[in-house]
This record gives C-alpha cells, sequence and structure tokens, in this order.
C-alpha cells in the first residue's frame, strides 16, 4: 500500500470544524468589498418588501423562498444592511461544504473531498456574495441528494425519501426552473437497475419521494395563501411564460438553448485543448528522457496551460472534467459509487437550465460534488489512455499537484482583481457611502462618490414607504431608500417592452399618486460604473423600446427634470415641483 505524503495526512487529520472554518473565514475576507447595484440591489428590495409589499416585488416571486428567507432576516435585523446578507450567504456556502462532505465520505478518500470542496469555493466566490437564490439552489440540491442516497440505502428509508422529495420541492420554490429537480426520482430507478432490486422496491420508493414532493407544494401553497403572496406568485409565473416566448427577453426559451447549446460546444472545445495538451505532454516525457529535456517541456506545458485559463477561465475545462469524470465512473467503477456519480452529473447537467447565462452563470454552483470526483479519480482515469503508460507514479503526482496549484493561483487572483458587477483590483475599494446599509461596504473612490450625490439628493424627494420608478439597472436605490418599486418589479431591465407596458398602465390603475423617477445614464452592469455613461443612453430607439416608453411615461405625466449629477437623473411630476 502507497503510504501517503504528510501534507495528505495533515488534510486528514484537521477535525472537521477547523477545515469548515477555514473555508469561512478565506471568504469573510473578501465580503466586504464591491458594490453591486443590480443583482445585489433586486433581491435586497426583494427582501425588504416580501412580508410588507410583496404586490411591489412580483416580479422577484420566481425565487420565493430565497426571499423568504432573506426577508425573515431581513425583519429580525433590519440595520444589517449588506453586509449582515453576504454574511449569511457564506454560511449558506459553508453549510453546503459540510453536507457534500458528509454525502461522499462513504465513498472517497477524505483528503480528496475536502480538495474538492475548497475548489468549489474557491471557484464559486467571485460570484453575488449575498444569500440568494444560487447559492441557496445549490443548498438545497445537495442536501436534497444527500437525503435520497441515504433513504436508497438505509433499511428504513421511508423518512429519508420523503424529505428528499420534500427538499427538491422546496426547491422549485428558490428558483422556478428548479422544478426540474423532480427526475431526480430517476436515481430510485437507476440505483433498483444496478442492484437489482426490484421493481415492486422501485415503484414503492419512488411514490414515497412524489410523496414528500407533492405534499411539500401543498404545504408551500398554504403557506402563500396564509401570508398573502398566492396572487403575486401565480402573476409571476403567467409572466414567466410571456418571458418564456418573448423574442425581446434575454430569457426567452430560445435564447436559452441557443446559449446552452454554444456553451457546451465550447466546453468541448476547451476539453479537446486540453486532451491535445496533455497527449502532447505525456507523448514527450515519455518519448524523450533527458531531465533537462523533460523540465522544458514540463515549463513550456505550464506557460500554456496557464495561458490559456487566465485568458479564457477555468469554468469550461472543469465542467469538461466534471462530465469525464461522471462518464468514467458509471462506466467503470463498482457499482457502490455509480449512483453518486449520476446524482453529481444530473446536478452538472440541470441545476444550470432556464438561466440566461447557463453554465457562466450558475454551472459554478453545480461542481459541489464533482470536483471531489474529480480529485478522486483523475489520477485513475489518466491512467486508462495508453499515451501515459510508461510514465511514473511521481510524474502523474506531480503534474496533478501543479495543475492544482496553478487553479489555486488564478482563482486567488480572480478574487483579489474582480468583485461582482464592481470590476477592478481590490486594492482600489477602500472608499464607503455614508449609508447605515452601506455600513462595511467598500467601493471605488468614483463609485463611491456618484452613490452618495444620488442618495443624498433623493434624501429631499422620497421617504421610506414611497413608490419610485427607478430605471433601469440601479434596483440597489429602491433599498437604499426604503421605496417600493412603482412598476412591480425592482430592476426594470429584466422586462421586455410588453411587459413594461403592462406595469405601467396596471400601476396607473393601482397608485393613487405618480411616483419620483430616477433614471440613470449608464448601463450599469459589466462595465465599470460610473464608466460608460452616455448623454443618449435614453433615446428612444435603444434598449428594446423600453426607453421609448419611459419617455412616454414622463411626457405624459408632464414630468420636469429636477436633479442630475451627469450620472442618475431625478424627475418629478410638474405639479409636484
Amino acid at each position: 500500500m502507497e503510504r501517503k505524503s504528510d501534507v495528505i495526512l495533515a488534510i486528514e487529520r484537521m477535525p472537521q470544524w477547523v477545515f469548515l472554518s477555514i473555508l469561512f473565514l478565506f471568504q469573510l475576507i473578501f465580503i466586504p468589498q464591491g458594490l453591486d447595484f443590480a443583482d445585489e440591489g433586486f433581491f435586497m428590495t426583494f427582501y425588504q418588501q416580501i412580508f410588507n409589499d410583496p404586490e411591489s416585488v412580483t416580479y422577484a416571486f420566481m425565487y420565493w423562498f430565497a426571499g423568504i428567507l432573506g426577508g425573515s432576516l431581513y425583519a429580525l435585523f433590519p440595520e444589517g444592511g449588506l453586509l449582515l446578507m453576504r454574511f449569511a450567504g457564506v454560511l449558506i456556502i459553508v453549510l453546503t461544504a459540510a453536507f457534500v462532505c458528509r454525502i461522499l465520505k462513504p465513498y472517497l478518500p477524505l483528503w480528496t473531498i475536502r480538495v474538492g470542496v475548497a475548489m468549489s469555493v474557491l471557484y464559486i466566490f467571485d460570484d453575488v456574495p449575498s444569500l440568494y437564490y444560487n447559492n441557496v439552489s445549490a443548498l438545497l440540491y445537495v442536501g436534497g441528494i444527500g437525503l435520497l442516497l441515504k433513504g436508497i440505502r438505509a433499511e428504513n428509508s421511508k423518512g429519508w425519501i420523503i424529505g428528499a422529495g420534500m427538499i427538491f420541492a422546496l426547491n422549485a420554490f428558490t428558483r422556478i426552473p428548479n422544478v426540474l429537480g423532480v427526475v431526480f426520482v430517476l436515481i430510485i430507478l437507476y440505483e433498483a437497475w444496478i442492484f437489482r432490486k426490484g421493481i415492486k422496491w422501485a415503484v414503492c420508493t419512488a411514490a414515497y419521494f412524489l410523496t414528500g414532493y407533492f405534499s411539500a407544494l401543498l404545504l408551500v401553497f398554504l403557506f402563500m395563501w396564509r401570508v398573502g403572496h398566492l396572487h403575486p406568485f401565480f402573476t409571476c409565473l403567467d409572466w414567466i411564460f410571456h418571458i418564456g416566448q418573448s423574442s425581446e427577453a434575454s430569457h426567452n426559451i430560445y435564447s436559452m438553448f441557443r446559449t446552452t447549446v454554444r456553451q457546451y460546444l465550447e466546453i468541448g472545445f476547451t476539453g479537446l485543448f486540453f486532451a491535445f495538451w496533455g497527449i502532447c505532454f505525456f507523448y514527450l516525457i515519455r518519448r524523450f528522457r533527458n531531465k533537462t529535456f523533460i523540465r522544458i517541456v514540463a515549463i513550456f506545458a505550464f506557460l500554456v496551460l496557464a495561458s490559456f485559463l487566465y485568458f479564457y477561465g477555468a469554468l469550461y475545462l472543469l465542467y469538461f472534467l466534471s462530465l469525464a469524470t461522471v462518464l468514467f465512473l458509471l462506466w467503470k467503477e463498482p457499482s457502490s459509487i455509480k449512483t453518486v456519480a449520476l446524482a453529481a452529473g444530473m446536478l452538472l447537467v440541470i441545476q444550470p437550465l432556464g438561466s440566461d447565462g447557463a453554465v457562466d452563470l450558475v454551472g459554478r454552483f453545480s461542481m459541489f460534488l464533482t470536483l471531489p470526483l474529480i480529485v478522486a479519480y483523475s489520477e485513475k482515469e489518466v491512467r486508462e489512455l495508453s499515451v501515459s503508460r510508461g510514465i511514473s507514479n511521481r510524474i502523474l503526482k506531480k503534474t496533478g499537484l501543479i495543475l492544482l496549484i496553478l487553479f489555486v493561483c488564478l482563482s486567488v487572483q480572480r478574487h483579489v482583481s474582480y468583485t461582482y458587477f464592481d470590476q477592478g483590483s481590490r486594492f482600489k475599494k477602500i472608499y464607503s457611502v455614508d449609508h447605515p446599509f452601506l455600513r462595511g461596504i467598500y467601493t471605488s473612490q468614483k463609485r463611491a462618490s456618484v452613490s452618495q450625490e444620488v442618495l443624498s439628493a433623493l434624501d429631499r424627494y422620497v421617504s421610506e414607504g414611497d413608490y419610485t420608478l427607478i430605471y433601469d439597472n440601479s434596483p440597489m436605490l429602491h433599498y437604499l431608500t426604503q421605496t417600493k418599486p412603482y412598476a412591480y418589479n425592482p430592476w426594470l431591465y429584466l422586462y421586455d417592452k410588453d411587459l413594461l407596458q403592462e406595469a405601467l398602465s396596471r400601476a396607473g390603475r393601482e397608485r393613487q399618486a405618480l411616483p419620483v423617477v430616477v433614471l440613470q445614464k449608464f448601463k450599469g452592469l459589466w462595465i465599470d460604473w460610473p464608466d460608460g455613461y452616455s448623454d443618449d443612453y435614453m433615446a428612444n430607439d435603444a434598449n428594446k423600446g423600453k426607453n421609448l416608453l419611459i419617455n412616454r411615461f414622463l411626457h405624459k405625466n408632464k414630468y420636469l427634470k429636477i436633479w442630475t449629477n451627469g450620472y442618475y437623473e431625478i424627475w418629478l411630476p410638474k405639479y409636484e415641483k
């Protein structure tokens, strides 16, 4: 039996609470920096209003359960601000990591689980740091899979299986596309097939799962009815069906299908590049035994791969390796690990579906189970390739270690140089905005200055509980001013033209007074806003007709521009000036 290295022994001997604490503290270092007015503003407004005025955040009800969690936390600690919600997001990730360790412990060496989980946390953390629907979805998917795997191999399985079904159902309310989680019932059928457990066992166990699933759906709807959430939820569902068919919406079915296909083609291309890199590398070091030549080849190969990953990113490579590992386990390995591999592979494929960014946005949350599998089986997979025959174990292990170090270095570099929707080095994010909800949050000097100016101006024109119309990528202003979205959606960018027109018409019928309107003059998404300023940002023919609707709304209701700092404008109806 091969002796374990001192590093591996140290990883395995580390108490679980120490390992999880390291993951927690690593993430905690980064959460104060970055100020995103788009995504974070969207769900922070949702949390603020879900129990106060749920109709005003109707569009966000596609993430209802995440809203319940965030809204409850906001209700308990309203002054906690962004920092508290980011702290909660870190806890969600660490809890997911703990579940993964528990699930995989019977199947993999402990050190491979911990290294894989640490890789997952490293790669996830350039996403939105707060508690929100993607990290909550990952937690519930992993938790549901854990209960399901426990149930299908336990003697008294009924409770575990019913519980798994309930978790998957609850996850469907965290993010509507998660309704696809019901197909995890196939895990039961697969387990019955590979272990010859019989049709009766498969049918009964699947029935328990579906009983839990539909019971949870019923309980959730009863709770929604009790707290007055049914109407906004079903209105949101109607909007989702409209968006799925709208040619203008980013979330229409054709657009999402095309994006997913393109990304899987790029994953395949990345895999081919990596395979070609590996074949050339192993061929050369096997063909030529000169140590100096091998060192030169190794350095050149390292630089080529490092350059590729630096400019192209590691996500698609990790996805390719994840898919390859799952297929390898289903083909080659003993039955005991195959069900785990299938569950990990299903999570990899299913969770990104329904997102406009697919793998790019959600895929990183889908690799919690596959990355430990990669660490555990990568050497064995390579050994199956003819090109690796004759390569010593020492070289293979060194190659794997170098790749791991490269991944860690690139991930840390990414964390240092980027925060979500707030680009630029963290070393420049040392300026704060004077607001109780933004205590402990730091951004660039220019963003802090522009944000402070518009918030100070809004203090003169809006009060807590007012309706405001904020267009189009600054929903954070709703949260920071504690105002309600006039058009039933904090983030108007997400509407297509038809939904925006419908929302404005409905608001005109239901709201007694016209809102204060805030317009931005920069896109406010991927660019480092407020850079990207544009005088014609509100040109009528831009932004798929939505700008035209907003301009018509201002003209029809005789609005006047009463304040601007060049980046934001505040408009009031003429009679309120």
